[in-house]
C-alpha cells in the first residue's frame, strides 16, 4: 500500500526494543486465491507484510497485507489482524482505506486486499514542510475528523491515531486527500456499549506520543481518546513539534497524564498561530475527557468557526497532579502524650514544638523522640517573681502533708495503621520471540513482551513465567524493578520431532470383500480449512 521505502519514525527515540521477530518469507510471485499475483514487497510491519499485487483477470493493482506466519497459530492475533479488515469495511467512508477481499495463503497465514495508494504518510509531510499554514491544516484535519466520526458512528474507536496512519494522496485535484489506515487495534463496541475486547484490562496499546491520559493509564477508552490524538496531530501540524518528548516512553506517558502541553504559540512563535486555533487544540487535549470536545463533530465545528464571530472555545485549566511516589506523612507509633495545662511563655513553647514537628516531618521515624523533646520543653516552669516582704509578723503553719497523686490510666495505644499497598511498577520485558508474560503459577496473564508496560505490584522480587509458541516456558525472577526498566530474556526453542516416514501398503485385492476407503474431497474454499478457523471478517458483528 505504501510505495515509499521504509524510513525512521518521527517519534523521539525510546529506550525499549521490540522482540526480535524472524523475517517472513518473501512471497513475491505467489498467486493467491487464483486471482491475486504478488508483484513486489512494499514494507514490513510488526505483524504483517504489505505487497503490491495485481488481479490477474481485470489487471487492477491493489495492496495485500499478509499476517506474518509466526503469528498464524495465535488465534487472538489472527482475530486482531482480521479486525482491521472488518473495521475498515464496516465504516465505508471515502477517507478510510477500502478493504475488498480476504483469504488464506499457501503457508497457512491470512491476508486481506485493500486499495492501492500512491503518496506519503502525514509524518513525511510534517518532517518536510511543518509548520503548515492554517488553511492547509484545516483541510487535512477536517478529513481526518470525518473519517473518525464515521468510525465512531459505527461504534469503532481507532485508538492508534498518528500521522503515520494518515496517508496523503492526490485525488480529484486535491493534493492533500487523506486516507486513514490501520484499524488493527481498533475497539469495536456494540449498541449496548459492550466491546469485542482483544486486549486485557490494564494493558496499554497505542503510540505513546499521541496517547490520551486515560489510555496511558490503562483505563477503558472511548471515542474521546481519538479526539485527544487528533488534538496532538493538530499541534504537530501547526508547530512542527510534538507537545511532549522524553528519553523513554514512560516519560512521555507521564507527561501526557500530568503535565500541561506548552502553548502552541510558545512552541512555534514564528508560525503566527491564531488564538482561536490554539484554544481548540488545547481543548482537544484536555486531560479530563469530559472537558474535551465530546465528539469530532464538535471539533469540526470549532475548526469551521476560526476567523468568524463565533463564541470562543473555552479551555478549562487542567487540575491534575502527579501521584505521591513515597510516604509524605508520619504517624507516631504511640499515642500523643497528654500534658497538664501549664502557663508558659508562648514564644518559647511555640518555637520548640514547631521545630519538632517540622523535623519530624522530614525524618519520619524520629517523630516519637521529637514529641518527647517538645513535651519536656513545654513543661518547664517560669522563674518565680520577686514579692515584697510583709511588714507584720505572721505565724507560719507547717506545710500540709504531701498527697500521693491518684494513678490515672493512660489512654489505650492505637495500633499502627497497616502499610499502604505498594504502587505498581511498569517494566518492559523483551524476548527473542513474542511471548506472553504470566505470574509464576501461569494463571494470571500480565501482558506481552515488548508491551508499553507490564505492571508489577511493588519492588519485588517477582517471579514471572514467559511462554511462547514452539518454545520452552521460562521462569525468571525480577528483583527490585524500577519504573520503565527493561529486562531481556532468551527463550529456548523446543526440539523438533523427527519426521516419521510411513511406507505405503499395496492395494488390497478386491476379492477380499472389503470396500476401499472413500476419500473425503478437499474443501472448496482454500481459506476455510486453516487450523485457526478463519472467519469472514466482513460478517457483521454479533451475526
Amino acid at each position: 500500500m505504501v510505495t515509499s521505502p521504509p524510513r525512521a519514525q518521527v517519534d523521539p527515540p525510546l529506550d525499549v526494543s521490540l522482540p526480535v521477530i524472524p523475517a517472513a518469507p518473501d512471497l513475491t510471485g505467489t498467486l493467491l486465491l487464483d486471482r491475486y499475483c504478488l508483484l513486489r514487497k512494499l514494507g514490513v510491519g510488526g505483524m504483517g507484510t504489505v505487497y503490491e499485487a495485481e488481479h490477474v483477470t481485470i489487471k487492477k493493482r491493489c495492496a495485500i497485507k499478509i499476517l506474518n506466519p509466526e503469528f498464524a497459530h495465535r488465534g487472538e492475533l489472527v482475530e486482531r489482524f482480521l479486525q482491521e479488515a472488518r473495521a475498515a469495511s464496516m465504516i465505508g467512508h471515502e477517507n478510510v482505506v477500502e478493504i475488498t477481499d480476504f483469504g488464506a495463503t499457501p503457508t497457512g497465514s491470512v491476508f486481506f486486499v485493500m486499495e492501492m495508494l500512491v503518496g506519503e504518510d502525514l509524518s513525511e509531510t510534517i518532517k518536510r514542510s511543518a509548520p503548515l499554514p492554517w488553511s492547509r491544516v484545516a483541510g487535512i484535519t477536517m478529513q481526518i475528523c470525518r473519517a473518525l466520526q464515521a468510525a465512531h458512528d459505527k461504534g469503532i474507536v481507532h485508538r492508534d491515531m498518528k500521522p503515520e496512519n494518515c496517508f496523503r494522496i492526490e485525488r480529484s485535484g486535491n493534493p492533500d486527500f487523506i486516507k486513514v489506515l490501520d484499524f488493527g487495534i481498533a475497539k469495536l463496541t456494540g449498541e449496548d456499549g459492550s466491546s469485542g475486547r482483544l486486549t486485557s484490562t490494564g494493558m496499554i496499546f497505542g503510540t505513546p506520543t499521541y496517547m490520551s491520559p486515560e489510555q496511558a493509564q490503562g483505563e477503558r477508552v472511548d471515542h474521546r481518546a481519538d479526539v485527544y490524538a487528533v488534538g496532538v496531530i493538530l499541534y504537530e501540524l501547526v508547530t512542527g513539534k510534538v507537545p511532549f518528548t522524553a528519553d523513554n516512553f514512560m516519560g512521555i506517558l507521564t507527561k501526557h497524564m500530568f503535565e500541561d502541553p506548552p502553548a502552541p504559540s510558545e512552541a512555534a512563535p514564528e508560525a503566527g498561530i491564531l488564538p482561536e486555533v490554539e484554544a481548540l487544540i488545547l481543548k482537544a487535549m484536555q486531560k479530563d475527557r469530559g472537558l474535551r470536545f465530546q465528539s469530532l463533530r464538535e471539533l469540526m465545528e470549532a475548526i469551521q468557526d476560526v476567523g468568524t464571530d463565533a463564541a470562543p472555545v473555552v479551555v478549562v485549566p487542567n487540575r491534575v497532579s502527579r501521584p505521591n511516589t513515597g510516604p509524605t506523612q508520619f504517624r507516631p507509633r504511640t499515642a500523643p502524650i497528654t500534658l497538664p495545662t501549664v502557663e508558659t511563655p508562648a514564644r518559647r513553647r511555640g518555637g520548640v514544638f514547631g521545630v519538632a514537628l517540622a523535623v519530624a516531618a522530614m525524618l519520619g521515624g524520629s517523630a516519637v523522640a521529637l514529641y518527647g523533646l517538645g513535651a519536656a520543653e513545654a513543661t518547664e516552669q517560669p522563674a518565680p517573681k520577686d514579692t515584697p516582704q510583709p511588714t507584720q509578723q505572721v505565724v507560719v503553719a507547717a506545710p500540709p502533708p504531701v498527697e500521693t497523686p491518684t494513678k490515672v490510666d493512660a489512654p489505650p495505644v492505637k495500633p499502627p495503621d497497616p502499610p499502604a499497598a505498594p504502587a505498581p511498577v511498569r517494566v518492559v520485558v523483551a524476548t527473542n520471540t513474542p511471548a506472553e508474560v504470566f505470574d509464576a503459577a501461569g494463571t494470571q496473564r500480565l501482558g506481552m513482551s515488548g508491551d508499553v508496560g507490564v505492571a508489577l505490584a511493588g519492588a519485588g522480587p517477582h517471579k514471572l513465567l514467559l511462554r511462547a509458541a514452539q518454545h520452552e516456558d521460562l521462569l525468571v525472577e525480577v528483583k527490585d524493578p524500577t519504573e520503565g526498566q527493561r529486562f531481556e530474556y532468551t527463550l529456548k526453542a523446543k526440539a523438533k520431532k523427527p519426521n516419521v516416514v510411513k511406507t505405503s501398503k499395496p492395494p488390497k485385492d478386491p476379492a477380499d470383500g472389503k470396500k476401499p476407503p472413500v476419500e473425503t474431497p478437499p474443501p472448496e474454499n482454500p481459506g476455510s480449512g486453516t487450523k485457526f478457523g478463519l472467519k469472514d471478517p466482513f460478517k457483521k458483528m454479533g451475526g
